[in-house]
């Protein structure tokens, strides 16, 4: 009996390091039947008067071993109802989910198993969640992990604490489970899946581990398992640092019906430190994306390498995610934004609503004498215009010579090839490199309206218009278009 108080006071001692609960709280309990999940409910059990606990049982029945997995269920049911805590089971068919959302077993059914002990918890108003992960679990998904390839978080093994998750059993190996079991006289389920070598993790608990402790070093569990706390500790600290710096390299952090979407000074970005600069990607992606799953290391270089490149370039990442460097900033957003596309005739004279754009044009005629309107306040209105050009300043109001244009006149997005001859150029230039050279980003890029008249374009709306249209000394009519309302 020494060493079940002696396993009791140690788990006591993890849970008050980690501060796993406090005094009443309610927790759920994922139990499997195994070993691991029994003892974690019964050293709970031996802590509810003290601490004050209320407690409920949740399982899970992944549908994945046939009757073994039923027979678990029952065994379940009645070692809850024998104990007196209330039990909330349910099964899903875990080998259809991981068909359908492109898993394998083991990552559809820890998806499954988490979901259920989430929804539990809402259910019942619990706090805490406590599964029954051990120390031997922490080595195995170290070496797992590294196996795979992974970095300092990966490294850092699995939480003590993480949400309302929390894992009383994490400092204990499963070895010490077992004495616990036998010394307190505990029945528990056997899961024959732990001997099917086909999973990576049983191949590291069976084979590589054993082979390690006896050719290499017996404490080799030991180790790994300081050593996982040792860099937990080393990633708490670039994380917290990571997530400081994050608000200071933020620009800014939209969501609307359709997108969520941040943007990130590349040039405060690249002041920090290598390890920060992920830290703080890492921030942005967790943000947009919800979770970091299947976002390694390498994903986080290429991000970084866009750097180099000029004008705007875009990287997909897993889970849908896109990044643009656009000149100044990097913009992470979760799928692409979609153009919506448009055509609408030009009223002249009058108001062109474009409600999908917020723009509102308004059109008026005006007549002049040849030469006139050089002396005339339009000539300082034309001054401005060419000036906002040269300053790259949009454009609020246009002019051009009507008698040089053929209604109707109508507006749409741009499409792949168009050009233009921008105001005072020589040729022609591609609309594309346009909005290169003013550093357009380019999901903004086919929302910008573009004027036409028989196939050629009279004026980027905002930016420029087209050099053949403008007013000159033999102008007699003047086409005015004024920006109402931004787009």
């Amino acid at each position: 009996m020494k060493k079940s108080n002696s396993l009791l006071e140690k788990v006591k001692e993890t849970i008050d390091k980690y501060q796993m609960f406090a005094i009443k709280a309610r927790i759920v309990v994922g139990v499997s039947g195994g070993p691991d999940s029994t003892t974690l409910l019964h050293l709970l059990l031996q802590l509810r008067d003290e601490y004050e606990l209320k407690l409920w049982i949740a399982h899970l029945n992944h549908q994945l071993r046939g009757k073994e997995a039923e027979e678990e269920a029952r065994w379940v049911k009645i070692f809850a109802s024998k104990i007196g805590v209330p039990l909330i089971s349910d099964s899903l068919d875990v080998a259809t989910l991981a068909k359908r959302e492109k898993l394998t077993l083991e990552e559809a059914a820890r998806m499954a198993r988490y979901d259920f002990f989430e929804h539990v918890s809402n259910q019942v108003s619990a706090n805490r969640i406590a599964v029954g992960h051990t120390a031997s679990d922490q080595v195995e998904t170290v070496l797992m992990r590294l196996m795979k390839g992974t970095g300092l978080d990966g490294l850092s093994g699995i939480p003590p604490v993480r949400g309302r998750i929390i894992r009383p059993l994490i400092e204990i190996f499963h070895k010490e489970v077992e004495e616990y079991c036998e010394i307190n006289n505990l029945e528990f389920c056997v899961d024959s899946s732990n001997n099917d070598t086909s999973f990576l993790r049983n191949q590291i608990r069976l084979d590589l581990l054993p082979l390690l402790s006896q050719e290499y070093n017996l404490q080799i569990s030991k180790i790994l398992l300081q050593m996982s706390k040792n860099l937990r500790e080393d990633a708490d600290f670039i994380r917290k640092k990571g997530e400081k710096e994050f608000g200071k390299v933020l620009r800014k952090e939209r969501e609307n019906k359709n997108q969520r979407w941040l943007v990130l000074d590349r040039e405060k970005l690249f002041r920090l430190h290598p390890a920060l600069q992920k830290r703080v990607l890492r921030e942005g992606i967790r943000r947009i994306k919800g979770n970091l799953k299947e976002i390694g290391s390498d994903h986080l270089d290429s991000v970084l390498d866009l750097d180099g490149k000029r004008g705007t370039k875009q990287l997909s990442l897993p889970g849908n995610l896109v990044i643009q460097k656009q000149y100044e900033d990097f913009l992470i957003k979760k799928g692409e934004s979609k153009n919506i596309p448009f055509t609408r005739y030009l009223v002249i004279p009058g108001k062109t609503d474009l409600s999908q754009l917020s723009l509102t044009l308004e059109t008026r005629l005006i007549s002049v004498k040849p030469h006139s309107f050089l002396a005339s306040s339009f000539m300082d209105l034309k001054e401005k215009v060419v000036l906002n050009e040269v300053s790259r300043f949009p454009e609020e109001e246009v002019f051009f010579d009507f008698d040089k244009l053929k209604p109707p006149l109508f507006l749409r997005n741009r499409k792949k090839g168009d050009r233009f001859c921008p105001l005072g150029m020589k040729g022609s230039k591609k609309i594309k490199d346009f909005f290169i050279d003013l550093k357009i980003p380019m999901e903004k890029r086919g929302k910008i309206p573009l004027l036409l008249n028989r196939g050629k374009v009279v004026w980027i709306v905002g930016h420029r218009i087209d050099e053949r249209f403008k007013v000159d000394n033999n102008t007699t009519k003047i086409l005015a278009i004024k920006i109402l309302k931004h787009f």
